[in-house]
């Protein structure tokens, strides 16, 4: 066999090795598809605080109310959702504010199911005068397919105190800091120009999320 044909047949073999290799190789995990999303009442339990967070602390809150997910299984209130701290940042020289971002991964159902999710803090609500007796109560999640508080102390952040003044009422549909003052809120992104964000315990808060199957 001549030299050319000697380069032929090993290009040959090459190729097919590669083939091989490619077709023995593992398959591609699918992209998680979302199945459901929407917004529900969450209450703080733990009291969050950009100044002794930082990234990747782990975050628990509860459901502030019951809601049905797509496929009807009820999510009670009480059942937990966890997330981790991306961002956490007290505000020093030179800075415009302090900084808190949340995301949430888990949401924990009281029979001990878990799904995944993707959720973000959507809107903020001051602490209840009383009992929170769980506004969102029957507000179910879509399919995908159709699917006054008193002023923030500068010195220790963002006032989370009940007043005796009428507590702005949850929405699932709200957006924004409610009730609240010297705390902003946007694209889950919380912000303060206190020396710190806080959120006491009791704090609510409507939390948007995308459900994965």
């Amino acid at each position: 066999m001549n030299r050319t044909g000697m380069m032929v047949l090993s290009m040959l073999l090459t190729a097919l090795l590669c083939y091989g290799q490619d077709s023995t190789s593992a398959p591609s995990q699918p992209t998680p598809v979302a199945i459901g999303h929407g917004a529900f009442p969450v209450r703080v339990i733990k009291t969050l605080d950009s100044s002794k967070l930082k990234e990747g602390d782990a975050v628990e809150v509860e459901t502030a109310g019951s809601f049905k997910l797509p496929d009807g299984t009820l999510v009670p209130k009480g059942s937990k959702l966890t997330g981790q701290v991306t961002v956490a940042k007290a505000r020093s020289k030179g800075d415009s504010d302090s900084q808190l971002t949340i995301t949430f991964n888990k949401l924990n159902i009281a029979n001990g199911k878990q799904l995944s999710i993707k959720g973000m803090v959507q809107a903020v609500f001051p602490p209840p005068d009383e009992a929170d007796p769980g506004v969102a109560g029957g507000q179910a999640i879509s399919h995908a397919a159709g699917l006054g508080a008193p002023p923030a102390d500068s010195k220790t952040g963002v006032s989370t105190e009940s007043s005796s003044m009428s507590q702005p009422s949850m929405d699932s549909k709200a957006v924004g800091v409610q009730g609240m003052h010297g705390l902003d809120l946007k694209d889950g992104v919380l912000t303060s120009n206190g020396k710190n964000v806080k959120l006491g315990n009791g704090v609510r808060m409507i939390v948007h999320v995308d459900i994965f199957g």
